[in-house]
């Protein structure tokens, strides 16, 4: 559902397998409490644990992506000023492109912004003399 809250997309989920925060918590091994405080927006979440409770309610592939995305959306990690403003889950998205190109984070050595008459490009210098450059482009509908 759009724009839906991740403690209600999360209670919504677990209804739907008709169990209790008792038994969810049980099935993704963390505490009740977290799945209680989850819902009701007074707790977050890291990636590890809601990936156990994305693959205990029988998530897998990018539906499994999304609802962790979602699930670290509510943690309130420090991000840079000008990013604040942005969802978690989107400032991830670049994140999880770079890891489906297979770059991993301890691949990247250096990095700049570079400029050409195609518009700006952030250039990744990689492990082994590697480079990638991640170009944009945005469009309005």
């Amino acid at each position: 559902m759009v724009n839906e809250k991740f403690g209600d997309k999360l209670s919504r989920l677990r209804k739907g397998r008709n169990w209790t925060n008792r038994q969810l918590a049980a099935n993704a091994s963390v505490p009740s409490s977290l799945i209680a405080g989850l819902q009701a927006g007074s707790r977050s979440v890291g990636e590890y644990q809601a990936h156990k409770i994305g693959l205990a309610l029988g998530l897998d592939g990018p539906e499994l992506d999304s609802f962790v995305m979602e699930a670290v959306n509510t943690c309130t990690e420090k991000v840079l000023s000008e990013a604040k403003g942005y969802p978690s889950l989107f400032l991830n998205f670049i994140a999880k492109q770079l890891k489906s190109a297979g770059i991993q984070p301890q691949d990247l050595t250096n990095f700049k912004v570079v400029q050409s008459e195609e518009g700006s490009a952030l250039r990744m210098y990689l492990n082994g003399g590697r480079i990638a450059e991640l170009h944009s482009e945005l469009r309005y509908a």
